[in-house]
């Protein structure tokens, strides 16, 4: 007997995941499942159960709410709704069940849904917190930890299930594809499980040296660890080379530029997928975190061809860098004047009338960078003004400012006062001003400095 396949009216490919309940009501309506009665039916009873929900999230006082919150609910709705239809094996039947069930009870098996979610998400959370990955980088640790913590407190699926509560700035590798509620934290979490487990078959200190290479300051960067150390646990690998240390020198990056570079890109693909079977073997990865290797290959693969069609190899194959190492040069902000002095100093500075005139008072009396940056702050110094004291500071004043203002790193604006805000400014547009070469040197030795209060 011939098999005969069912075929489904909805097109599935034409549904929204984000907004599933409203998409298929739309193709059911298109395909001709529903008729003008069965959605002006289906839109009355949305309503009125939105109705009964206010009433109740009033605590039974009243069914009055504001516009907002009521949109927010009705969202909160489809939402739940949408996670129910979804466990249908096809839109036709989700289809179906709308037509033959009342909403509220569709609306219930949401809420089953989401509760299931919330407990998987936990138990993911749980496994990822008890065994998460040693790194200084403080998002790492704020989003996973902290950002989740927050969101489970939040969270409120009964009246807002839809919605996150947190930034989730942490970007994982492969991009979220949900954008609401749990159905976000639950794929974000799977993702970031996955990331952390591959990043805790390698010592934390080597991974820390390998992002030094990187950025000195990645700590307070928002970069995404798992990356670099895949792509450099794969350079390992195709050079034959112990893949545990993440260590490859500059000729070793060399050397892989060259030999990827001369691949086709069926050759180059091949190349990759090779490495990638042999470092899941090597490492003993388990298959659900392999297969989430196997689908971040590709951004992986584009990222390594950029950097070598761009000629810079090493952005991709990162190399350790030991920041302990290297020479470090002390900054004291300390060592002001006498109070008494720097008012009378600073009272001539603000009686001054051109810039010229300030600048001259500053370069006589002010000596220490301590007393720069309070003059700075206190005489609240145009932008011409400050530009042209900066124009009278060595590189290594300049680098000193600019560390302690965390310009290459921005790591402190929210907790900047106006002034303070106005001096980062003028420092940033003032070393964006000067030549690359003088940049590149403010930085450098931005890099080097330590800043002592």
């Amino acid at each position: 007997m011939t098999n005969i396949e069912r075929t489904d009216r909805i097109d599935k490919l034409k549904l929204n995941d984000e907004q599933y309940f409203q998409s298929v009501i739309e193709q059911a309506y298109i395909v001709g499942l529903f008729s003008d009665k069965e959605i002006e039916k289906i839109q009355f009873d949305c309503f009125a159960f939105l109705a009964k929900l206010t009433e109740r999230y009033n605590n039974g006082n009243s069914s009055s709410i504001r516009i907002e919150t009521a949109q927010n609910i009705l969202t909160s709705v489809m939402f739940t709704i949408g996670l129910c239809l979804k466990t249908y094996s096809s839109a036709d039947e989700a289809a179906q069940a709308l037509r033959d069930e009342k909403l509220e009870v569709l609306y219930q098996k949401g809420q089953k849904q989401i509760e299931r979610k919330i407990h998987i998400s936990k138990l993911i959370h749980s496994r990822i917190t008890s065994n998460l990955f040693e790194t200084p980088n403080v998002f790492y640790h704020a989003s996973i930890v902290d950002s989740i913590n927050g969101f489970f407190k939040l969270y409120r699926p009964d009246y807002f299930a839809h919605e996150i509560n947190i930034t989730a700035d942490y970007s994982t590798c492969k991009p979220v594809n949900c954008t609401m509620g749990i159905e976000f934290i639950r794929e974000y979490l799977e993702y970031l499980y996955y990331e952390n487990d591959f990043c805790n078959h390698f010592q934390a200190d080597n991974v820390h040296h390998l992002l030094c290479g990187y950025e000195d300051e990645y700590q307070n960067l928002l970069i995404n660890i798992f990356e670099p150390v895949y792509i450099s646990a794969l350079g390992c690998i195709l050079i034959h080379s112990d893949v545990y240390t993440l260590k490859l020198s500059c000729s070793d990056v060399k050397h892989l530029s060259r030999r990827l570079s001369g691949c086709s890109d069926i050759e180059f693909r091949h190349l990759l997928d090779s490495a990638l079977e042999e470092l899941i073997t090597t490492l003993a990865i388990s298959p659900k975190t392999a297969a989430y290797l196997n689908v971040c290959l590709e951004k992986v693969s584009i990222i390594i061809k950029n950097a070598i069609s761009r000629n810079v190899p090493e952005k991709a194959f990162l190399i350790l860098k030991y920041p302990e190492d290297t020479p470090e040069f002390k900054c004291s902000f300390s060592g002001k004047m006498d109070d008494e002095l720097y008012r009378k100093v600073l009272q001539e500075v603000v009686a001054c009338q051109t810039t010229e005139e300030k600048n001259q008072i500053i370069k006589k009396y002010i000596h220490s960078l301590a007393d720069l940056e309070d003059i700075m702050l206190d005489a609240e110094l145009s932008k011409t003004e400050m530009i042209s004291v900066f124009q009278e500071l060595t590189t290594g004043e300049l680098a000193a400012l600019a560390k302690k203002y965390d310009i290459y790193t921005k790591c402190s604006l929210s907790d900047m006062h106006s002034s303070e805000m106005r001096l980062y400014n003028c420092l940033n547009s003032y070393i964006a001003m000067l030549a690359p070469e003088q940049q590149s040197c403010v930085k450098e030795a931005a890099k080097i400095i330590r800043v002592i209060e």
